[in-house]
């Protein structure tokens, strides 16, 4: 993977993730102007009057001690609340591209006292996570990036415990007040056949994300 590839997809993911959070009209896509401007992008108070991330963490239903690898984690938006949920005797992947996201993830987690959380700088076509690591692999607004995905979910199996559970929030496939161009998303639908050849199938649907859809998926 070049390293104008590995640039291109984070730019990517920078611009989707900036212009959700700050709810600009939806075919307006500007990069932030660094690391920083994009953190504070995903931190915006506004967005969690529509991602809603307690309301999403309480139906993941996590238990004290599982592993849990947040890909594409950013800014650590819900990083920080998946190691709550999990406990001292849990863990939780951070996953990102960008070395800038997971130094800012390891500052926020010592300011809170976190110790269960293990940064992992992935590459655009593999997560880097261990085999059989992980009870769930939880994905927001990330998924859409990654161009070649048929052979990026078995890695995604790969790194499942048996009976763990792939998790994906992504945004509606039309015209929303924020996200990507319609033209970047995947639909709801099709994302569900996408992942069929590596076994997934659906288990929960949940409804109540205004812009986006939210699916767990277990083989």
């Amino acid at each position: 993977m070049s390293q104008f590839r590995k640039f291109a997809w984070f730019v990517a993911s920078v611009v989707m993730a900036c212009t959700a959070a700050a709810q600009v009209a939806p075919q307006q896509h500007h990069p932030p102007e660094s690391t920083s401007a994009y953190i504070r992008a995903l931190e915006d108070p506004s967005r969690v009057e529509w991602q809603k991330p307690d309301e999403v963490v309480e139906k993941l239903g996590l238990k004290a001690g599982e592993a849990v690898a947040d890909l594409g984690a950013g800014s650590g938006y819900f990083t920080l609340r998946f190691a709550q949920a999990v406990g001292p005797a849990g863990k939780v992947y951070a996953v990102d591209v960008d070395r800038g996201m997971l130094d800012n993830i390891e500052r926020r987690a010592k300011e809170a006292h976190l110790e269960n959380i293990q940064l992992v700088l992935a590459e655009p076509h593999d997560p880097q996570l261990p085999a059989s690591s992980v009870n769930m692999i939880f994905i927001c607004d990330t998924l859409h990036h990654i161009s070649d995905r048929a052979t990026y979910y078995p890695l995604l199996v790969r790194a499942l415990r048996p009976g763990g559970r792939l998790v994906n929030i992504d945004f509606h496939k039309k015209p929303l007040p924020v996200g990507p161009p319609v033209a970047m998303k995947i639909a709801k639908e099709d994302m569900i056949e996408e992942v069929k050849p590596a076994g997934f199938h659906v288990v929960k649907d949940f409804d109540f994300l205004p812009y986006q859809y939210f699916l767990i998926f277990q083989r």
